[in-house]
Order: structure tokens, then C-alpha cells, then sequence
């Protein structure tokens, strides 16, 4: 027979209320000394003796977040604890177990269907509401989420700084990169707080096409950055695996500025990291396939890796599911199955198309559409990706000249591999963008040559301005003078040459180019003085580049 609260039974033992006053007065010591395993060690206890005891697993609960064993968080809510009232009182903690456990669509069920009217109400609950959409891919209403909790409750969120950091990444990824500056300066915070925020503004002013600023506070962002973390004593590999979003945006910005060099070296740098960061990783490969193709340094396996990204059906693999836009999603799919055909893989490559025709918007499609054309080539029936390519674009392919352009270009490379340059010529006079060009001149010129055809080579080279030299561009320009001096208009040839001599846009080797061209036009002319002095001339100039020198 048990004695009073705190004494012994009848055998001398302790007595089970004051074993559990005992074990709760260590509990409540290890919780308010912060010991998370002493709390937990306690908590247990207190549960062998007193199985379902609501404060011990409140406290149990709180400690496993507290040292982020989140599964056997969730696990304890979802074995232990049978009461319905202390299940609803604790739901917000397992759908935060469950966040953290990658979980996104089961926490947030129990978010929004489990907890307490009050507790779906609270600050904490919308903070976790807007990271869950972020995650599930619905940037739109986390966004909205994040406006709210700054309008409403702007006392318990802006002294966050974490909380203005995914407000401006929730307005990115829902495409309203142009609203973040003045949802910042509405706040009164400043993009240059953290470098976080740096680093989502600058994709903010990425999206809205300020390459220049974006730039600027990517450099800023990667400073900070690096600054921050060291002062946190994180060592050197984990300052880099924290940057790596970072370096890869500053590479994009580079490849979006035109410095393809810069850009391919950036994102080879942000893959040799191996992160992480999954989403990053991916990013990175994906752009480096797209920007080098299978043949670049570093672009085959690029490609090996953006198989692996997603499924046939082009499902995310489970590292990057919630951490993608749409958009990004799509491209990801799309460049699956651009690999899958370099890499000769053409059966799963036709897998995919069905998925890509699925994709939202038109580029789908049209990616579609170019890579079956490629696969039919690989399979040796060219008369099937001549007929589909030239259907794509007998259709207008609805209305998208980017679809009419490439199927165009495709259709021309395919004539000209089989030895049909009029066909190829024919294909390429549709493409706008090569028109007044230098590559879409030389191309078209070279395709005339080899048709036999020189009264069109010099008629698309007359078109393109070269024939009077003045605006044309030096390589053509020089192209056209050379066919003038063939067919013997040395007068004709020698004004050309010379305009290219003093065109500013000509760089050095175009101008002895030129130079060279206008001895041999003064040759042909008779005028072989003139010829003999230009020759000596240009003797001279090509020393000193070379560092040498002429006899006296």
C-alpha cells in the first residue's frame, strides 16, 4: 500500500508519485538549462513509469525538435500518443517534424486539418503555412501568406530577418520579381541587411532583366556571405556548400550578358563543389548542358546528371521536389531528354516526348517537335524529319516564330548534309534573324559556292551592303572583295578592301587582311609599284606584331 505523496511503500521503496516528483524536478531543471538530452532522458523516464503522460511527452516532443531528430519526432506523436485533445494540442509540432523530414503534402494536411482554430491562426502557423507552399510549389500563395504576416502582424515579424528573406524569395518564384523593391522599402528594410536578402533581390533584379545590378549585389551577397559565415567559425568547405546558390546566379548573370566563357567556367566551379544543395546542383548542370552542349568541357556530364533529375513522366527525383519553379521544372525536362539523344539513348529519348508535348505553354512542344525530327536522323529517315519539319512549319507551328525559326534551321542542315544546297538555301530564306547578318551572309554564300551557283553568292553578298563596302561587316566585306578580285574587277575589289582598312569595327588581322588584298588588286590593275610598296608595307607590319624586325 502506497504511503503519502513523497514517501516510501511498505517495502522502503519509493513511493510512484515521488519517484515522478523526483523525475520531473530533474526534467524541469534540464528544460530550463537548455540540456536537450537530459530533458529527453527525463521525459522517457517519466514515461516507463507513467506511459501517456501529457507533460512528459510535451516535453519529449520539444526536445527531439530541439536536437533535430525530427522523424522520431514525428514518429513519437504518431505511436505514442493516443489522446485526441494532446494530439490536436501538439499538431503543429509534428507538422513541423514533418516539414523538416522533407514531408511537405502530410505536414501541411495536418497543419491546416489537425491543429486548433487559434494555433492555424497563429504567427508560428503561418510562418510554417507559407515555407510549406513555398515548398509545394505554390510561390503565389506563400507570397500572399508573407504579405499578410507583414501587414497583420507586423509586430511579431519584422524584427525577423529570415521572414523578409523568403518574402522576397516567394515573390521571385512566383514571378513577381518586380514587386520585391517595394515590398522591401514598404517594410523599411534594406536588400543590403543580409546576404540572404542580397541574394534574392539580385535574383529579383534578374528576372526583371537589370543584368548590371543584379551583378552588383550578387558580389555584394557573395562578400557578406563569406564574411558572415567565418565569423559563425564554419570552415572553408562549408562556406563554399553555403555560397554555391550564389556562384551558380552570378554564372547565369555572365552567360546573360553574353561572357559564355565566364559563365560555363562558373557553373563547372558550382558543380565541382558537390553541395548540398540539390536544386543549385541541378540548376548548375542543367545550364552548363545547355550552354556547351555534349562536346564542351565538362557538357557530357552535365548531361549524364540531368537524366537523373527527373522521371520519364517528368516527376522531380525526391532531393529536388519542392525546391524548383515551374519553371525550372520544365527546363529540366526538356534538357532530360535532349541528353537521352546525345547520350544515343532514343528509345527512352521517345518516351519523353509525350511528356514535353504536355508541358505548359508552347515551348513543350516545339521541343518536342525539333527532337523527334533528331531522332528520326539517328534512325536513318531523313524523309520522316523533312516531312515533320516542314509540316512544323507550314502550320506557322501557332503562331511561334522561334518554333518556324528553328525547325527552318534544321530543315536547311539537313539538305545541305545530303548534298541539296538549293533545297538548303530555300529552307534558310525564311529565317528573319539571319537576314542582314554576317553568319547568315557567309552561311548563305558558302551554300551558293557549293551549288555552283556564283551569281547568287554574289547576290546575297551585294544584299548584304558589301558590294559598296561601307556597312558591311569586315568578314563579309572581305568575302565579296575576294570574289570582286577573282572575276577580275581589281578596281572593284581594291575600294572594298580599302574600306575595310578603315573600318573601325575590322580588328587587326581583318585589316592586314584587307591590306594584303589591296597589294594584290594594285597587282592585277598593272600598277605593280604601288603593289611592291603596299607589300613592303605590310611585310613591315606583320614583323613588328611578330616581335622581329626588317633588314635595313
Amino acid at each position: 500500500m502506497s504511503s503519502w505523496r513523497g514517501g516510501k511503500d511498505a517495502g522502503g521503496e519509493p513511493s510512484v508519485d515521488a519517484q515522478l516528483e523526483d523525475l520531473f524536478t530533474k526534467l524541469s531543471q534540464a528544460v530550463e538549462q537548455g540540456s536537450h538530452k537530459r530533458a529527453l532522458k527525463c521525459a522517457d523516464d517519466v514515461l516507463k513509469i507513467s506511459p501517456g503522460d501529457a507533460d512528459a511527452i510535451r516535453c519529449r516532443v520539444t526536445a527531439l525538435i530541439e536536437l533535430q531528430r525530427f522523424a522520431d519526432c514525428a514518429a513519437t506523436i504518431e505511436k505514442d500518443v493516443a489522446d485526441d485533445a494532446l494530439r490536436r494540442d501538439i499538431a503543429f509540432e509534428r507538422a513541423y517534424a514533418l516539414y523538416k523530414c522533407g514531408k511537405v503534402d502530410e505536414s501541411l494536411r495536418i497543419l491546416q486539418t489537425e491543429t486548433s482554430q487559434d494555433e492555424r491562426e497563429s504567427t508560428r502557423a503561418m510562418q510554417l503555412e507559407a515555407q510549406l507552399m513555398h515548398r509545394a510549389g505554390r510561390h503565389g500563395e506563400a507570397a500572399t501568406i508573407y504579405e499578410t504576416l507583414f501587414r497583420d502582424r507586423a509586430d511579431d515579424v519584422v524584427g525577423s530577418p529570415n521572414t523578409a528573406v523568403n518574402l522576397a524569395a516567394a515573390l521571385v518564384a512566383a514571378g513577381r520579381g518586380s514587386d520585391v523593391a517595394a515590398a522591401l522599402k514598404r517594410l523599411k528594410i534594406s536588400p543590403k541587411d543580409s546576404f540572404e536578402l542580397a541574394f534574392n533581390f539580385a535574383c529579383a533584379l534578374l528576372e526583371t532583366g537589370n543584368l548590371a545590378d543584379a551583378a552588383d549585389y550578387l558580389t555584394l551577397a557573395k562578400n557578406q556571405g563569406a564574411e558572415t559565415l567565418m565569423d559563425e567559425d564554419l570552415d572553408e568547405e562549408a562556406i563554399a556548400d553555403e555560397l554555391v546558390p550564389i556562384d551558380a546566379q552570378r554564372a547565369r548573370v555572365a552567360e546573360m550578358l553574353g561572357r559564355k566563357e565566364e559563365a560555363a567556367e562558373g557553373y563547372r566551379a558550382a558543380m565541382a563543389i558537390k553541395s548540398t544543395d540539390a536544386a543549385t546542383q541541378a540548376i548548375a548542370a542543367n545550364n552548363l548542358a545547355a550552354l556547351v552542349g555534349p562536346r564542351g568541357e565538362g557538357g557530357a556530364d552535365a548531361m549524364r546528371q540531368t537524366q537523373r533529375f527527373c522521371d520519364k513522366d517528368g516527376k522531380l527525383n525526391d532531393a529536388l521536389v519542392g525546391k524548383l519553379t515551374e519553371a525550372q521544372r520544365r527546363v529540366l525536362v526538356i534538357n532530360r531528354a535532349k541528353a537521352l539523344l546525345h547520350s544515343n539513348h532514343l528509345d527512352r529519348c521517345r518516351d519523353a516526348l509525350g511528356t514535353l508535348r504536355k508541358l505548359p505553354g508552347a515551348e513543350g512542344a516545339r521541343e518536342a517537335a525539333m527532337l523527334e525530327a533528331a531522332l528520326f536522323m539517328r534512325e536513318r529517315k531523313p524523309e520522316k524529319a523533312v516531312k515533320l519539319l516542314t509540316d512544323l512549319i507550314a502550320s506557322g507551328a501557332n503562331g511561334n516564330g522561334g518554333a518556324v525559326r528553328d525547325a527552318r534551321l534544321a530543315l536547311a542542315q539537313i539538305h545541305a548534309s545530303a548534298g541539296d544546297y538549293a533545297a538548303a538555301i530555300e529552307a534558310l530564306k525564311g529565317v528573319k534573324e539571319l537576314e542582314g547578318t554576317a553568319a547568315g551572309a557567309a552561311t548563305l554564300v558558302a551554300l551558293h559556292e557549293l551549288a555552283g551557283d556564283a551569281s547568287g553568292a554574289d547576290a546575297v553578298l551585294d544584299g548584304s551592303g558589301a558590294a559598296g563596302g561601307a556597312g558591311a561587316a569586315p568578314e563579309v566585306a572581305l568575302r565579296a572583295a575576294e570574289r570582286k578580285l577573282a572575276r577580275g574587277a581589281a578596281s572593284e575589289a581594291r575600294a572594298i578592301f580599302e574600306s575595310v582598312m578603315n573600318d573601325n569595327a575590322a580588328d587587326d588581322d581583318e585589316k592586314l587582311a584587307a591590306r594584303a588584298g589591296v597589294a594584290l588588286a594594285k597587282a592585277e590593275s598593272g600598277d605593280v609599284a604601288g603593289a611592291e610598296a603596299d607589300a613592303a608595307a605590310l611585310f613591315e607590319r606583320v614583323a613588328a606584331a611578330a616581335g622581329g624586325a626588317t633588314d635595313a
